[in-house]
């Protein structure tokens, strides 16, 4: 895939990338485009071993009645997904099945996502309301959504990408150098790990939950958020797609399913919980009942458990932008102040070559390519003209992301010390 670009500016730049799933290899992706020598550091022994979907997640876009900044978002990193799907043939190398069903149980979720595909403008092509079979109930029908292996698709990324590799190297600190000018195209940073101290013009920022290891990201309102799935036989269930009815039971790759999800936001301990378990076999029989192969013998105990961690925002919309210095905020100016006789603007100021893309929650695998791409832009200041994706991001999506928001939350509620 041919990108032209302005190279003048980014010759022999370098980009540290912080953390391995799919989040950092989305970025190393767009960094790649650009011709960008690219080190990812990665605190696990290889890539997305923390993916929330891990063996199997599910890509398909959150959409709602009326659009809103976070169901367009969805959407549009939903077609990008699919464009970048097709033009770098990932369908060859990670094991996937296509079709998601999506159940409209009552008439008022018939209603919301059925407005859906008309304020969205959604065509045919792309999602109809169609039968599940199994459920005889009607379901947004997703042709291409998937059910996917993250690992998989994650080194695919980064095999595409081609970064410098450093597993079992967490980030323990960063700085802008002692060299570093106001002019963030002359400046490096210093990214200490345990065993050497890295040189960069650009830091990305992308490590999930362990996002509050770093001092410069804490005031940033996300938090950790358990989940846990049952991987259970592929033969014990019928369905071809993957069907999602609240919970989810996903199509079989390589001989299993996926059976999820758990969400717990305040009881993050890591051992697996049987009554979990039980509650989610317990709805795929109440919804799902035919879907269940009638010959199989059923003990739960059998099921495979895995619980994971996914990072949410405060209003679980995700977080891409340019990360701002708190440290060099001026708390004086106040918002009430604002509208008086001289009143001062209130500015945020940068880690200039400094991005972060978190609080993807649930739909890492569905946002996270987008994401990077925006982002990378942003930090880079370098647009791709590529003329096989056709993607147009508008101003106000890109707004909607960038973690500026908290701090202008936190600026007008008078909370800023």
């Amino acid at each position: 895939m041919e990108t032209t670009f302005n190279k003048r500016k980014i010759e022999g730049k370098t980009a540290v990338v912080v953390g391995g799933g799919i989040s950092g290899a989305s970025v190393c992706y767009a960094l790649s485009q650009r011709k960008i020598k690219t080190i990812l550091l990665e605190s696990e022994s290889s890539p997305a071993t923390q993916a929330s979907g891990n063996p199997i997640g599910v890509v398909y876009p959150f959409l709602t009645k009326h659009k809103t900044k976070e169901s367009e978002f969805s959407y549009l990193a939903y077609r990008y997904f699919l464009e970048l799907w097709e033009a770098l043939d990932l369908g060859i190398h990670v094991p996937h099945k296509d079709g998601i069903h999506f159940l409209l149980e009552t008439s008022s979720a018939y209603d919301r996502y059925s407005n859906a595909i008309k304020s969205h403008q959604i065509p045919a092509d792309t999602v109809l309301i169609k039968k599940e079979k199994h459920s005889n109930f009607d379901s947004l029908y997703f042709q291409k959504g998937k059910a996917i292996s993250p690992i998989a698709l994650t080194k695919e990324l980064l095999r595409l990408a081609n970064p410098e590799l450093k597993f079992n190297s967490p980030l323990l600190r960063w700085q802008p150098s002692e060299t570093n000018g106001k002019n963030p195209d002359d400046g490096t940073l210093i990214c200490q790990t345990e065993t050497e101290s890295i040189s960069a013009n650009y830091l990305f920022l992308t490590q999930g939950y362990q996002f509050t290891n770093d001092p410069k990201l804490r005031w940033i309102p996300m938090k950790q958020v358990r989940g846990q799935i049952a991987n259970i036989p592929g033969s014990i269930c019928k369905n071809e797609t993957s069907i999602l009815y609240g919970d989810y039971i996903t199509a079989e790759l390589n001989g299993e399913r996926v059976l999820g999800a758990s969400f717990d936001e305040f009881h993050l301990e890591k051992e697996p919980r049987t009554k979990e378990t039980i509650m989610m076999w317990e709805g795929l029989q109440k919804h799902l009942a035919n879907v269940i192969s009638e010959d199989q013998a059923i003990d739960l105990k059998n099921f495979g458990t895995r619980v994971s961690y996914r990072t949410q925002s405060q209003d679980r919309h995700p977080v891409v932008g340019k990360l701002p210095n708190v440290s060099e905020l001026d708390t004086t100016v106040k918002y009430q102040n604002l509208f008086r006789k001289n009143g001062k603007p209130f500015q945020i100021p940068y880690f200039e070559s400094v991005g972060i893309l978190n609080g993807l929650g649930s739909r890492g695998l569905t946002h996270a390519l987008l994401a990077g791409e925006i982002l990378v832009n942003q930090i880079t200041n370098q647009t791709l003209d590529n003329s096989q994706l056709t993607m147009e991001i508008p101003e106000h999506i890109i707004q909607s992301l960038k973690p500026d928001r908290f701090l202008l939350r936190m600026w007008k509620r008078d909370q800023l010390t």
